[in-house]
């Protein structure tokens, strides 16, 4: 059934399309077991030939339980070996062609023909008389039944004609095949029937029974070793015709033999008369023919009305099927092993942008424009067909109508047998969708972009405030310093005058106390508060000495015994990381002491070419999970915006009971590196 629409395009599932590989593949197979049968044939002869020969080398004791085989004789013996090596040779070529096996079976052909010509020759001069007989002595080993030599020459002929085709399409080899079987067949039915005349064929020397059966096997090996001529064709066909003359073939020359042997048999016990025997004989094989052939036709008959059938239930899945085909707007196609395109909907000839007479059997280089595609396609397809396994690919297609994504379903297409005959693809056109997701993805790398600039600017924006934060803090310590701390020593200076005049009395003596406890107290609060505001030490003799001062006054406010880990050489990371490690180790510690409940902390400071760590280690109670993941916990968010905006990271791990260690790493950027 073909389809008018799409340019002759055949119908979605047509069977002469997509089935012609499997029958294909079926009848290679069956040819090939042929082949391998008609070799084994081959072999037969020649074992056969052997045997002969050795038999005629066998004592005269051993001579009459091999009467049989000596009747061959070694020359016609060796016209089997020839004619059997030259056959397995056909065999060999019809699998693996080479040019040394055929040059090899045309030399054995001819040698047999030069065999099979003279030994006619010799055994004519016999035949005419030209030649006396003497039964008394042996004739030439030569001498031969003219019908074997005229066999062998057949044999010859047969094998330098076996390829051979004629202008209609016809092989000679395959004729001459089947004058070997009849020639063969005369004296097999003298033996059957016992008929001299049929074994001498005016010869004095019969026709050995084993010799016509040897050729009556070369024959049909003959044939069977080119199942795909012309006349083994029509056997070898999967049609009817080839079926019926395959089953009827056989049953009709078995029954027409075997009652022509039991009409025989009542004939030599008198049981029929001389001259009823060709009417019952004629009678007979009529009816047995008639019989064969009407129980075929039922056969036949009933064949074809279950085929009919199923075309019909086939013929309303293919309109089915078509029509899913036709309607869909997604390209199906189906390729056969060899990547060849066999079958192709109306949505893939539009995509490609011809007719199927453009697309049929044509390989995908010839269907895309841009051979890399085809040749991606092509691997694609082949590792589908190796691994027997669907698999759903993405690919852009340059075609007519521009560059085309599609999102391809591939699957194995398996045959009857479980072999992998081709490959099945159904594509969806997926171009809005890759376009709206590059639209989508370019707007999320912009919306990225913005994020990376806005956090780089909150970034400055919080840096500029800590530098103010530092700037005043610098400010009032200074202040603090300068003024309140000059004002402080004046104070001092000033009440020690009034002590000397205050009187000496116990009253005056515990004020004077009070006074100089309370100025001390005083002092130390202002020393301390500018000393949180703006180490001194920081200032003047660097980051080691302002970490061993925040150690020494926390052991000495809180109790905590406080050891560091420091490098022997001074450490230059410049000012402003210098503050902010300072700032955030006073965190640290100032967490420590306030939520630790620790009798003990580490800190250790390491410096190498490229990043500066900062660990403080202690064993108190340990910082909860919760906490650690919680971002509003001032403190410990404090740590991370500072160590993220020098590019570092902050590493915080604990268990519960068994202290804490915070890590902060932070590399070190050369003079004159721009900010993050």
């Amino acid at each position: 059934m073909r389809n008018q629409t799409g340019g002759g395009r055949p119908s979605a599932f047509d069977t002469q399309g997509i089935g012609s590989s499997e029958h294909f593949a079926s009848s290679q197979s069956n040819n090939s077991n042929m082949v391998t049968i008609a070799m084994g044939m081959a072999m037969v002869v020649i074992l056969f030939g052997v045997v002969v020969l050795i038999a005629s080398f066998m004592e005269e004791a051993y001579r009459p339980l091999l009467v049989d085989l000596l009747a061959v004789g070694p020359v016609t013996a060796i016209g089997f070996i020839l004619a059997g090596s030259g056959l397995y040779l056909q065999g060999m070529i019809a699998t693996q062609p080479h040019p040394r096996l055929r040059r090899t079976v045309r030399m054995l052909a001819l040698v047999l023909l030069a065999l099979g010509l003279a030994t006619l020759a010799h055994g004519s001069l016999y035949a005419l008389g030209w030649v006396p007989v003497d039964v008394a002595h042996p004739v030439s080993a030569l001498v031969i039944p003219p019908l074997l030599a005229i066999a062998f020459i057949t044999v010859a002929l047969a094998l330098l004609l076996h390829d051979w085709r004629l202008l209609g399409g016809y092989y000679p080899a395959e004729y001459l095949c089947f004058v070997l079987l009849a020639m063969s067949a005369i004296p097999l039915v003298g033996y059957i029937y016992g008929v001299n005349q049929f074994l001498y064929l005016d010869f004095y020397l019969p026709v050995p029974w084993l010799s016509c059966t040897v050729f009556a096997l070369l024959g049909t090996a003959l044939l069977m070793a080119r199942p795909g001529h012309a006349l083994m064709a029509v056997i070898m066909r999967i049609a009817p015709g080839g079926q019926m003359l395959r089953r009827l073939l056989p049953q009709t020359l078995l029954l027409l033999l075997a009652f022509s042997l039991l009409l025989n048999w009542g004939l030599a016990r008198g049981w029929i008369l001389p001259e009823l025997l060709l009417p019952t004989l004629t009678l007979v094989n009529g009816v047995i023919i008639v019989f064969i052939f009407w129980g075929s036709a039922s056969r036949l008959d009933s064949e074809y009305g279950e085929r009919t059938r199923n075309a019909q239930k086939l013929a309303e899945t293919s309109a089915l099927l078509n029509a899913v085909s036709e309607s869909t707007s997604d390209p199906i196609f189906v390729k056969n092993r060899q990547g060849l395109m066999i079958f192709a909907n109306p949505a893939t000839l539009g995509k490609l942008g011809k007719t199927w007479e453009e697309t049929m059997y044509r390989a995908s280089r010839e269907l895309f424009l841009v051979p890399e595609e085809a040749e991606q396609i092509d691997q694609d397809d082949r590792r589908v067909m190796a691994s027997g396994k669907p698999e759903k690919l993405e690919q852009s297609i340059h075609l007519p109508e521009g560059v085309v994504t599609f999102q391809t379903a591939k699957v194995p297409w398996f045959g009857k047998d479980g072999s992998v005959q081709g490959v099945i693809g159904i594509s969806t056109d997926i171009s809005e969708r890759k376009q709206a997701e590059d639209v989508l993805r370019q707007r999320e790398s912009q919306l990225e972009k913005m994020v990376v600039q806005r956090t780089a600017l909150l970034r400055e924006l919080t840096n500029h405030l800590e530098t103010v934060r530092e700037e005043e803090k610098r400010a009032i310590a200074r202040e603090l310093h300068d003024n309140m701390g000059a004002s402080l020593t004046a104070i001092s200076m000033h009440l020690e005058g009034v002590y000397q005049v205050l009187p000496t009395d116990e009253k005056w003596l515990d004020r004077k106390s009070r006074m100089q406890a309370l100025m001390k107290s005083l002092v130390a609060t202002t020393r301390r508060i500018q000393t949180e505001l703006r180490p001194n030490t920081l200032d003047l003799f660097g980051l080691k000495a302002a970490i061993t001062e925040q150690l020494d006054e926390l052991q000495e406010r809180t109790g905590i015994a406080c050891r560091a880990s420091l490098p022997d050489e001074d450490v230059a990371v410049g000012h402003e990381m210098e503050i902010a490690i300072y700032r955030m180790l006073q965190e640290m510690l100032n967490n420590v002491s306030k939520h630790a409940k620790a009798s003990k902390v580490d800190v250790i400071l390491d410096v190498d070419e490229d990043h500066v760590a900062l660990t403080v280690r202690d064993d108190g109670v340990g910082i909860s999970e919760d906490r650690r993941d919680n971002h509003k916990t001032y403190g410990l968010r404090g740590l991370r915006e500072r160590a993220t905006y020098f590019g570092g990271e902050v590493d915080i791990r604990s268990t519960p009971g068994s202290g804490a260690l915070i890590t902060v790493s932070l590399p070190i950027r050369p003079a004159g590196a721009a900010q993050p």
